[in-house]
């Protein structure tokens, strides 16, 4: 059975857009995606520091989004990923993989957290497992 890693990132109100609305003109977006890569990036390098500098050639990713107590009701994990893609970029650029394809990286899964996070956060918990090559129920090797 494979070890799971969890890298938990925790998003301040006003960093967290999901597909569901405006993003505000260009320059906005733009500046809000490197920010979260950023993001991404600075928690990966921390937790590869504090793991002995730990990388996947291959692995499966779950992220459990932790809603904060108002909005959980109408929430949807997988508008998540608007957030959730420059944040894994950062891991990639941390040098947490190889890159975040389908050759190294099954999924991302989003799913609902059963953990609620505080007001005005919300967390995305990485759940990372190593797998092998292979390992791909679509048998794209």
């Amino acid at each position: 059975m494979s070890t799971q890693h969890v890298i938990v990132v925790e998003i301040p109100k006003p960093l967290w857009k999901n597909d569901n609305g405006s993003h505000g003109n260009w320059y906005a977006h733009n500046r809000l995606m490197q920010t979260l890569k950023r993001l991404g990036w600075a928690e990966a390098v921390n937790w590869r520091n504090r793991h002995g500098g730990v990388s996947f050639e291959h692995c499966r990713l779950d992220v459990y989004v932790q809603y904060p107590p108002n909005g959980r009701n109408q929430a949807d994990p997988s508008n998540a990923d608007n957030v959730g893609k420059p944040i894994i970029d950062g891991f990639t650029k941390a040098g947490l993989w190889p890159d975040d394809n389908w050759r190294h990286v099954e999924g991302p899964f989003y799913r609902m957290s059963p953990t609620i996070a505080p007001k005005g956060i919300h967390r995305l918990e990485f759940h990372i497992t190593e797998t092998t090559e292979g390992d791909d129920k679509h048998g794209q090797a």
